[in-house]
């Protein structure tokens, strides 16, 4: 079967939560010797598509659990052949969390594990987690990155709640912090100032590694933004 046709299928078979049949295809596409990057894009399009969905109000919290499921499936075969060159040297921690208010897990657990296959320790704080926590744990880890998800335009200001809360407490120089999640924006992310956003997964990754290469102390002097 030709690329584009397995690609299709592997976003309706998302679309239609069908986890079974999506690591099927995701398996077809690692036999033919396709691009896993490109195939884990249109899985997160799909994913994405279900989040909008769900914003709307024509999907409901089941329906992004059972996306969660099918997304876990996909990836559990995708994530096995991903190019790992130079994972043996860690870049660093990152801790990442959907922020309050938020119960939706599907983008940030996409997003750990495309980071931790690219060198990266994560520590994932689960959903609904409160600024002072997040930044407590940021602290208890040594990490170098706080990733915000937030898939919510209600739970999208504690993003910018973390931020403060890193000033206040005067660690903000300490921590890149990325955000990301469908509604955010790039606009968004230089209103509140953190470092770094990413439209997807694997955009998430290039943010920091871009940020690393910089080298510059955060708050960095211009924002990493990939699409």
């Amino acid at each position: 079967m030709e690329k584009q046709q397995l690609h299709d299928q592997l976003y309706d078979n998302i679309m239609d939560f069908d986890g079974p049949a999506a690591a099927e295809t995701a398996q077809a596409i690692v036999n033919n010797g396709y691009d896993v990057i490109e195939a884990i894009q249109v899985a997160t399009e799909a994913v994405n598509k279900i989040g909008d969905k769900f914003e709307t109000g024509e999907f409901f919290l089941p329906h992004l659990m059972r996306a969660g499921k099918a997304m876990g499936q996909c990836m559990k075969v995708l994530s096995a052949h991903l190019d790992a060159e130079g994972t043996a040297k860690k870049k660093g921690t990152v801790v990442i969390a959907a922020v309050s208010g938020d119960i939706h897990d599907i983008g940030k657990n996409l997003v750990g594990t495309m980071l931790s296959v690219h060198g990266f320790d994560v520590v994932d704080l689960g959903v609904d987690v409160n600024p002072m926590e997040i930044a407590d744990a940021a602290e208890r880890e040594n990490a170098k990155f706080i990733a915000l998800s937030s898939l919510m335009t209600t739970s999208m200001p504690y993003q910018k709640d973390v931020l403060e809360v890193l000033n206040e407490i005067g660690r903000r120089d300490k921590f890149y912090v990325v955000v990301g999640g469908g509604p955010v924006t790039s606009e968004y992310t230089q209103s509140i100032g953190a470092d770094g956003w990413g439209l997807s997964a694997v955009s998430a990754v290039k943010v920091c590694d871009e940020l690393l290469k910089a080298g510059h102390k955060p708050p960095v002097p211009k924002i990493i933004l990939v699409e």
